[in-house]
């Protein structure tokens, strides 16, 4: 394929790839069933009775004694709403994210059907972070071990490795006599 023809193919890819985010962005809310930090703290009393799916930071959580106290925050990050969750009986540290689904209360309370433990601590999230970029540089590595970008061709092409026969090496045990004298 000619390179203007290539080139115009990823253009027209990226356009179309950079629509498809902006319209995803633009509907987000729309599509979402569950109420936003924002939503919650316009108007809280409109989800009280209702099945709910909030995701939030623990500012307080001890699993024996009572209920956890997570901040849901806003488009702006500050704290829309304080709730205290009952059920959450997984360890999670203060600082750590959860996801609770369950019945909202008008006394700002809710009772846990089901939680999942994002983060269990401040600290998960840059591990996640660390060791994701520890895996892509190991992937890219290996990629370019086998394989080299051709900007002339804008592609990929294999690389050529010279093996240790080509090199003048035999590694070809009929080459070695045995004789009897010893």
């Amino acid at each position: 394929m000619r390179f203007a023809v290539r080139l115009a193919v990823v253009i027209v890819l990226a356009l179309a790839l950079c629509g498809l985010a902006v319209h995803y962005g633009a509907t987000y809310d729309e599509q979402w069933p569950h109420p936003s930090g924002d939503q919650l703290q316009a108007e809280y009393d409109a989800s009280v009775g209702e099945q709910v799916l909030l995701f939030g930071t623990v500012h307080e959580h001890d699993s024996e004694t009572g209920p956890t106290v997570i901040h849901v925050t806003d488009s702006a990050d500050t704290i829309a709403a304080e709730l205290e969750v009952t059920g959450i009986t997984d360890p999670v540290e203060p600082g750590g994210v959860v996801q609770v689904y369950g019945v909202l209360e008008a006394d700002r309370t809710m009772d846990a059907d089901q939680f999942v433990v994002v983060d269990d601590g401040p600290t998960a999230t840059t591990y996640k972070l660390i060791t994701s970029v520890i895996g892509v540089i190991f992937a890219v590595g290996y990629f370019l071990r086998y394989w080299r970008l051709s900007l002339a061709e804008l592609g990929f092409e294999p690389r050529t490795h010279v093996s240790s026969q080509s090199a003048g090496q035999s590694t070809d045990s009929s080459s070695t006599e045995v004789t009897d004298d010893g």
